[in-house]
């Protein structure tokens, strides 16, 4: 049965008080009937912040030398809050009001985050990233998804194969339209578009843990459209390297085939596993189990470190290093409960961070550039992924709801997304900046729509919904 953890009615809202408090955001009765009331408080706040925000940074840098850095963390969490507390009290994500924030202070339109502040914020963004995939690993508790599994497997094979094939000839098409692909041979061309087909059918885990954890979600439609996300996100890291590899002939005449980038993603790929699954097992043995003695939530934050710490010093993904980490200490060992509290006792602060500093990084002139284009690849990947995700929930035989929903939440995408066509620009500069522009195009809709789209399938799920592949829903 889909449900909020919360055992009564009134705890949902009382969960966002909560969460608003510990962000030095208090909530005004109002937010209870309608929302313009409860939003003017918010609204007016965040308004004051910028304006103070751009007075001070022309009015005190030059008497602020080195402290632009820890000015700049002080205003996107604050700001972030806000928006947050904005985004909700019209019934939107919280999420998306941190990503509009971070749009709106970024380089590309007020400079209130100027792009070596947004660069500087990296560290922190990585701990954040780390704590996520800490947390979303946790959520993939065995006993719960493995009556979902099936759903799961069909439902990631299928729309990854419909919005490769489908994007993919979609980018062929549109060849004529897109000036940094129109003089290229059909060869190159074919090459670009499917790499562009294979990267738009990434989802993000971490929008979807956070709706997914605002929400405070469970049941069938969260538990498979956290799985789908998850090990969707693993099959297409996987497939865009050997992607990368494969066409390189077809866009570089002069390059060939090599063995190099499969080995580089074994051990990438394999060193994040180990790296994940051994830390989590002994970070498990220090959390101890229900009868010991608690510990600090500064230790779970300090393992988060050092997970950041090792994946940059190993080159492996954070992300999945974090997963299976938080997986194992979930999975393997009593400790899971313990990891997950210490988390969420401030995930609220983690998520409002991480995704303003992800709004400012997004470049709102690629949209100028390539609107017309983005808008065609936005709406049939949309289009794509509805289609995927009714084949695959429809011969797993998943419940009504998921069935009809589950597309929803697979819109999202952030900065894996922006991470794997950033490996374009690297591979062919010729074309890695057209490439670039043109996904963060499509990014920005993805961005703002997906928590949007899985916000509302979470909230529309009914109660009750027989789960043929996995007993009642």
């Amino acid at each position: 049965m889909y449900h909020v953890r919360s055992g009564h009615p009134g705890d949902g809202s009382r969960n966002h008080i909560e969460d608003m408090t510990k962000l030095g955001v208090t909530p005004s009765p109002a937010t209870s009937g309608n929302p313009l009331p409860g939003a003017l408080r918010p609204a007016t706040t965040l308004v004051l912040l910028f304006g103070l925000t751009w007075l001070s940074s022309h009015a005190a840098v030059p008497y602020l030398p080195g402290g632009h850095l820890a000015a700049a963390g002080g205003f996107t969490l604050l700001a972030a809050s806000l928006g947050g507390a904005l985004a909700a009290s019209v019934g939107l994500p919280r999420t998306t009001g941190f990503i509009v924030v971070g749009i709106l202070s970024g380089p590309s339109l007020l400079g209130l985050l100027p792009a070596q502040s947004v660069q500087g914020l990296r560290l922190i963004d990585d701990f954040a990233l780390a704590l996520i995939a800490m947390l979303a690993g946790g959520e993939l508790k065995v006993s719960v998804l493995r009556p979902r599994a099936r759903s799961i497997a069909f439902t990631t094979l299928a729309v990854t194969g419909v919005v490769w094939i489908g994007i993919t000839a979609l980018v062929v098409a549109l060849r004529p339209l897109v000036p940094f692909l129109a003089h290229l041979p059909l060869r190159a061309v074919l090459g670009v578009a499917l790499l562009l087909g294979i990267w738009a059918a990434n989802s993000s885990p971490d929008l979807t843990v956070a709706v997914v954890e605002e929400k405070r979600a469970t049941g069938p439609l969260a538990e498979v459209i956290l799985g789908v996300t998850i090990v969707k996100d693993v099959v297409v890291i996987v497939l865009f390297t050997l992607t990368l590899a494969l066409v390189s002939p077809l866009m570089d005449p002069t390059a060939t085939f090599s063995l190099h980038a499969l080995q580089d993603l074994a051990r990438e790929l394999g060193g994040a596993l180990a790296i994940g699954a051994a830390g989590g097992w002994v970070f498990s043995q220090y959390l101890g189990g229900e009868g010991e003695r608690l510990r600090s939530p500064l230790a779970t934050f300090l393992f988060a470190y050092g997970l950041v710490v090792l994946s940059a010093q190993l080159h492996v993904e954070l992300l999945l290093t974090g997963l299976a980490a938080g997986f194992v200490i979930e999975n393997l060992s009593p400790a899971g409960d313990r990891m997950i509290r210490g988390i969420r006792s401030v995930a609220v602060v983690i998520f409002a961070f991480f995704f303003a500093v992800a709004g400012a990084s997004l470049d709102l002139g690629a949209v100028v550039r390539f609107g017309p284009v983005a808008l065609a690849i936005f709406g049939a990947r949309i289009g794509l992924t509805y289609l995927g995700a009714r084949l695959g929930t429809g011969g797993a035989s998943t419940a009504p709801s998921v069935r009809r929903l589950a597309w929803r939440g697979l819109i999202s995408q952030g900065g894996v997304s922006l991470g794997l066509v950033l490996l374009i620009q690297e591979r062919f500069p010729d074309l890695g900046q057209g490439v670039v522009a043109l996904a963060m195009a499509v990014i920005v809709g993805n961005m703002l729509g997906g928590p949007i789209l899985l916000g509302r399938a979470l909230a529309a799920a009914p109660p009750g919904d027989p789960s043929p592949d996995g007993g009642a829903a």
